[in-house]
């Protein structure tokens, strides 16, 4: 069923009475729902959590910060410590050379830094979280770069700070 007011032979306003929407109006809603989606996703996307692709933990120095990775201790409960309490930091790491002189690095001299000035010794030994690990041990000469991965065991599950290498 339809109704037409009409004046002087030309359309004015036409609706449906069992809808009671004008004629053209259900694909006017549809495009008016799109761009409120588009409008609601752009403010969400703008709006939404800080990006996790900044790290926590820097690099200082000769140091660069590739990815980090928070793994909790399964050696936790076998030291006697509560069991959860301690996590390893893994940290991809590139250590240029930038000293005078060649030298080998070792990855006891990497350090981690926290925020209240809390200090931890690098190691890639000691616990099952460093499987399949292996770090070189081949002399760093002048000016070249080399990757490693290293551990920091910390109390701390959400550590942030600085990677430094102490020759």
């Amino acid at each position: 069923m339809e109704f037409r007011l009409e004046r002087s032979s030309s359309t004015i306003f036409a609706f449906c009475l069992a809808t009671g929407r004008a004629f053209g109006a259900a694909e006017t809603a549809w495009w008016m729902f799109k761009r409120a989606l588009l409008a609601l996703a752009l403010v969400v996307g703008t709006c939404g959590a800080p990006a996790l692709s900044t790290p926590s933990v820097a690099g200082v120095g000769d140091v660069r910060v590739l990815t980090v990775r928070y793994i909790p201790s399964p050696d936790a409960g076998t030291t006697g410590l509560a069991s959860g309490g301690l996590t390893y930091v893994l940290a991809d790491v590139e250590l240029t050379n930038g000293t005078p002189r060649d030298f080998t690095p070792s990855i006891s001299r990497f350090f981690l830094t926290g925020t209240q000035n809390q200090r931890y010794q690098g190691t890639d030994s000691g616990s099952s979280v460093f499987a399949g690990i292996s770090n070189s041990h081949r002399m760093l000469k002048q000016g070249d770069k080399r990757l490693y991965t290293v551990g920091f065991r910390s109390p701390d599950p959400v550590i942030a700070g600085t990677v430094s290498y102490e020759p």
